[in-house]
């Protein structure tokens, strides 16, 4: 069976309650509004009835609040036994790898439930990188989304003015449109790639490298800004890629910036390694 789509089947009934409200009658949409409440409030009592049955089974009360689907629910009826602001952290502690791989970091400043907006402080840069506010972008809403689908609203303190430079904040914009964010997709077979070793594969026509480099992965566009030619034949060494046709070195680890003295950098991809999946960030290939 394949996993639900929330988003998608909660778009869907706006959609369908849209079209009957164009359609019926005041009266008879109201009816309809009225079902839609008491079936949402009839399964919101069940999970109440659940979580109160459960109540000393620690463990398995944390597994229903970990799965994504219960875990939407419980959100929906205000039953999830972990706070607005502790999920908040925890999905931001979980890119913090991701975002140190790329010279980032981020600081929550504050988390307002009553309004649906977190506040955030960008930290660090990736030298000059184009791509840094992007990957940043996808990878720190991808998660507060995913952990905190009340959160409407991601506001970066200084985001218009500051520049991109080091050392200061890299500056991004979030909370646009939904439309914006990634789809993190996973991929399957780079888990067992090996140190060293270039992993090439294609996602929506677009062609991908990816390296690890210790226990860290790093996705990459399929193209040397050196000479413009393939690297899925280049070859690792420790955290340095160098290119197969023009020698040129990137530096993995650091959003892969030229080590030859050049302004040229490779074009990162948000990739998340967590809960025995891969996945990259498909906005960002557009």
């Amino acid at each position: 069976m394949e996993p639900i789509d929330l988003r998608a089947t909660g778009d869907r009934i706006e959609e369908v309650l849209g079209e009957l409200e164009r359609s019926l009658e005041r009266r008879s949409f109201d009816q309809v509004q009225e079902l839609v409440a008491l079936v949402t409030e009839l399964y919101g009592g069940g999970l109440e009835r659940v979580l109160e049955l459960l109540d000393d089974d620690v463990v398995l009360r944390g597994r229903m609040a970990d799965d994504d689907l219960i875990g939407s629910l419980l959100v929906l009826h205000d039953l999830h036994p972990v706070s607005l602001e502790e999920r908040v952290h925890q999905a931001v502690d979980s890119v913090r790898p991701y975002l140190g791989s790329h010279g980032g970091d981020v600081e929550i400043l504050c988390v307002d439930g009553n309004c649906g907006v977190v506040t955030l402080r960008m930290l660090g840069s990736c030298d000059g990188c184009s791509s840094s506010s992007v990957t940043l972008e996808l990878a720190v809403q991808g998660a507060i989304e995913a952990a905190a689908p009340e959160i409407t609203s991601i506001e970066v303190e200084g985001a218009e003015e500051q520049p991109v430079a080091a050392p200061g904040p890299i500056p991004v914009t979030l909370g646009h449109k939904p439309e914006a964010i990634s789809a993190m997709a996973p991929i399957y077979g780079l888990r067992a790639l090996a140190p060293g070793r270039v992993g090439s594969l294609e996602i929506e026509g677009t062609k991908l490298i990816v390296c690890r480099v210790g226990a860290q992965l790093y996705a990459y566009r399929n193209g040397c800004p050196g000479c413009e030619g393939p690297l899925e034949d280049a070859t690792v060494d420790g955290p340095v890629l160098r290119c197969a046709s023009c020698d040129a070195a990137y530096d993995l680890p650091r959003a892969g910036r030229s080590l030859d003295g050049r302004l040229t950098h490779l074009d990162p991809l948000p990739l998340i390694e967590a809960g025995g999946e891969v996945r990259i960030a498909v906005a960002a290939l557009r």
